[in-house]
């Protein structure tokens, strides 16, 4: 089992006492990539760098990546709507880095556990089997890609601690804080393919 420590900053400011307070929802006009990514999938799958994290436990081993032009695209409209963004979490006037980029496939499965993306393992300063959350600088935004009741069933991204259910439609972006107060699963996958685009962001503090 993890033994998890977190590591207050005092530079990261947005008040999240039932862990909704910093959710933040934007429908983006997009190309349809659709096609363009189902095809990429059957050429070439790839196991997405999140497909054997461990967040407590393992997730269901359902998702997967690929490498496509499409992906560049989007992730400049998503940069533009992090910069936006800043000014609301307390980063305004702080570089904004990709940290990481994936185009997930989930397909019809069980979906992937509750867990939260600030983590980093700290084997080395804390012991074996240890992850640090930092609190403070990284910014997760996931732009869905397909439309939830058309191209799949089930799947919805949920955020316990809020009580709060997100439908997928394409060009839907959410922007959530990294850390344990934005705790997320997503429900199982009962049919069809679930995409989306998923983006962390780290600010310089």
């Amino acid at each position: 089992m993890s033994k998890i420590r977190p590591l207050f900053n005092p530079y990261f400011t947005v008040s999240t006492p039932d862990g909704r307070n910093g959710i933040r929802i934007r429908q983006l006009k997009i190309p349809d990539f659709r096609k363009q990514i189902m095809d990429g999938w059957q050429a070439k799958a790839l196991p997405s760098r999140t497909y054997n994290a461990n967040h407590g436990r393992e997730r269901g081993r359902r998702s997967f990546d690929i490498d496509d032009p499409c992906k560049s695209q989007l992730v400049e409209l998503i940069r533009e709507q992090v910069r936006l963004l800043a000014t609301e979490y307390n980063y305004q006037g702080r570089p904004a880095t990709l940290a990481s980029s994936q185009i997930l496939l989930y397909t019809q499965g069980p979906g992937c556990p509750v867990h939260c993306d600030d983590q980093d393992a700290a084997d080395d300063d804390y012991g074996i089997g240890t992850v640090m959350f930092n609190w403070a600088n990284q910014l997760v935004v996931l732009l869905f890609l397909t439309q939830e009741d058309t191209d799949f069933t089930g799947g919805q991204l949920f955020f316990p601690n809020a009580d709060f259910y997100v439908n997928a439609v394409p060009g839907k972006l959410i922007a959530f804080p990294g850390h344990y107060k934005y705790k997320h699963g997503v429900t199982p996958i009962l049919s069809g393919t679930r995409v989306l685009l998923q983006t962390t962001w780290r600010f310089d503090l």
